[in-house]
């Protein structure tokens, strides 16, 4: 039996009539969408991504989106769900809908963009492993090392007790991608602090990108044994771990949290940041906005896009300014791996 929708769609400016359709899958699940009416107007673009509320990567893909709505004359389709076993059936429907674009946030989409012909809508995978190459696939890819190798400066730079803490969500190389740019980051200061480190979730399971309970657990171990500073790269789990960094912090040991994707610092409560360092930022916005963009203007083109420090498209935030007493010599490491002086490794 499908489940009743928990959600219905608005868009800016009510250009789609809200309509809730059930996508029943083998699993008997849902997705959200919204129907175009005769007021309509533009190419119908569809964004099939998770739920908002994460903080983090699905927020800043949907504020992409949302953004693009106010400049560019297309019809939206939101192809929203919680669910982990339906990203076939969404690409189906998105075809269905008479999608011209279709843009799939997160690696999740590399296997059914990959096996759907899709002769008359251009397919676009945000936040696709480095290196891949999908036939007739626009795939954009973020250096997610190299933003993660400048919160890890940050975090030895700031560390009191030389103990730091990594929160990923599922044990996968592109997560994994994260914890190694982290942790030469914090090296590269201080080879002798030590960086603890755990996944939420095994290969496969992404739930542990929708666990705060798991998030907070995690960090608060971590905390307990030492660390003042713990980087987590979890998705919607990583609200655990910000609210944990504020419980815990006493007025002997204050600990830190780091945000990943978006500015955290902007979207938690007020009592949590003072808590929170920085944030590991990729810019799924821009890419999000920019793709579609670029497909209304005929320049989208199939093949790897590589966004990194060199076009703004990772980085770190300064919101609370925290990081303050160390701006020259983040900025200029930041320099150095845009230079190539510093070559970041990576897990991919």
């Amino acid at each position: 039996m499908p489940r009743p929708l928990t959600r219905s769609l608005m868009t800016m400016g009510g250009v789609l009539t809200v309509a809730a359709l059930a996508l029943t899958g083998c699993g008997g699940k849902t997705a959200d969408t919204g129907s175009a009416s005769a007021s309509a107007s533009g190419p119908t673009v569809a964004l099939l991504y998770g739920t908002t509320g994460d903080f983090s990567f699905m927020d800043s893909a949907y504020k992409g989106f949302t953004e693009a709505e106010g400049e560019y004359d297309f019809t939206p389709l939101e192809l929203s769900s919680p669910n982990t076993d339906d990203y076939q059936d969404r690409v189906d429907l998105a075809l269905s809908q008479n999608a011209a674009l279709a843009i799939g946030i997160g690696f999740q989409w590399q296997q059914p963009m990959s096996e759907t012909a899709h002769p008359d809508t251009a397919f676009v995978q945000v936040d696709a492993d480095a290196g891949t190459v999908i036939d007739d696939v626009t795939t954009i890819s973020f250096a997610a090392e190299q933003s993660s190798y400048l919160v890890g400066v940050a975090a030895a730079l700031t560390s009191k007790s030389k103990h730091v803490g990594f929160v990923g969500g599922v044990d996968q190389p592109s997560i994994q991608n994260f914890y190694t740019g982290y942790e030469a980051g914090v090296h590269s200061i201080d080879p002798s602090i030590v960086v603890d480190k755990t996944y939420l979730a095994p290969l496969g399971d992404f739930t542990g990108f929708s666990d705060p309970t798991k998030g907070k657990e995690a960090a608060a171990s971590m905390y307990a044994g030492g660390a003042d500073v713990v980087y987590t790269a979890a998705g919607g789990s990583g609200q655990g771990v910000y609210e944990e960094a504020a419980a815990s912090s006493t007025s002997d040991k204050k600990n830190w949290a780091i945000g990943v994707d978006a500015d955290v610092y902007q979207t938690v409560a007020d009592s949590i940041k003072p808590y929170i360092l920085t944030s590991a930022i990729k810019n799924v916005d821009v890419a999000v906005k920019t793709s579609i963009g670029e497909f209304l203007d005929g320049t989208l083109k199939p093949g790897e896009v590589r966004y990194d420090l060199s076009n703004d498209g990772v980085g770190y935030s300064t919101s609370g300014g925290f990081l303050d007493a160390f701006a020259d010599q983040m900025a200029s490491i930041k320099q150095d791996i845009i230079d190539g002086k510093i070559t970041v490794p990576t897990a991919l």
